[in-house]
């Protein structure tokens, strides 16, 4: 199975990006300005388009604001396919990572997404093969999709949904955002001023996740209404998480009422009284 990564194309200026290790999201290390309101090389991230804000950050000094903008001489500048220029960051980290399935991919965010636009967060764990991009096999991904205004800074946890079919090692792992989403999967350029700020990014889990759904019995899926956990030890707590990572509702029973909730597709956590947790989707039709 090929590789989905968001990919992302630079001219001579920005050739590539620095494969640095993610530190919590490292926007409190000083910046370089390489294009003045456009991209910046920040230690924790490495070259992109974004620039570094030092007012109202979630957490320290500064966090990072990734805008899409309108600039023809930017663009001729960094052969960009079009005046409209998405703001882009990509941060690639090699090695090993046996339980990648069982990580989150976390951060707070707040964003200003124009009308018919989405900005995007996201993280993916590749098995690179060894012999070139074009074999890569794509292994776990979490994606967060935002639109609209949010009201001030909000976090998200998103859990790593393994892709069907996808078998192999996960020595790589990307973690990309953009502030218009055909900017990164290649359908377009975006919308002028959409803006996502992104502060306090991390990898995170714990020995005791364990991803493989199929440990715990959710029924009916799809559902329009209740779900029933059935898990082979007792359950402590059940949370369920939107596509964008924010909690929708918690239960500490095994019977959990979504009728509230809008028709998509969920996440769930379910924790049993030993400290296991058990991951997975559930869809309200």
């Amino acid at each position: 199975m090929k590789k989905l990564l968001l990919s992302l194309v630079f001219g001579a200026s920005i050739a590539s990006m620095n494969a640095q290790v993610l530190t919590n999201g490292d926007f409190e290390q000083a910046a370089t300005p390489l294009l003045p309101g456009v991209a910046t090389d920040c230690p924790g991230w490495g070259i992109g388009l974004y620039t570094m804000e030092t007012v109202n950050a979630y957490a320290g000094s500064q966090s990072a604001k990734l805008m899409t903008i309108v600039d023809a001489a930017t663009a001729a500048i960094l052969q960009w396919p079009s005046d409209t220029i998405a703001g882009l960051m990509q941060q690639v980290v090699t090695g090993s990572w046996p339980n990648a399935g069982s990580l989150t991919l976390n951060f707070a965010y707040k964003h200003i997404v124009s009308a018919g636009d989405t900005a995007v967060v996201a993280c993916q764990f590749v098995d690179t093969m060894g012999a070139g991009g074009n074999d890569d096999v794509l292994l776990f991904q979490a994606i967060g999709a935002f639109g609209g205004n949010s009201n001030g800074w909000q976090t998200a946890s998103i859990p790593m949904d393994p892709i069907p079919g996808g078998m192999g090692t996960a020595n790589s792992v990307i973690v990309l955002a953009t502030s218009s989403i055909g900017a990164a999967f290649g359908t377009g350029n975006g919308i002028p001023n959409s803006t996502l700020w992104l502060d306090n990014v991390s990898i995170a889990g714990g020995v005791n996740v364990i991803e493989l759904a199929a440990s715990v019995n959710v029924y009916p899926n799809p559902t329009n209404g209740a779900l029933t956990f059935d898990a082979s030890e007792a359950i402590s707590g059940v949370e369920i998480y939107g596509m964008d990572g924010k909690l929708a509702l918690s239960a500490t029973t095994t019977n959990v009422d979504i009728t509230s909730l809008p028709n998509g597709i969920y996440h769930y956590s379910v924790m049993t009284v030993s400290g296991k947790v058990f991951k997975g989707k559930v869809s309200k039709i």
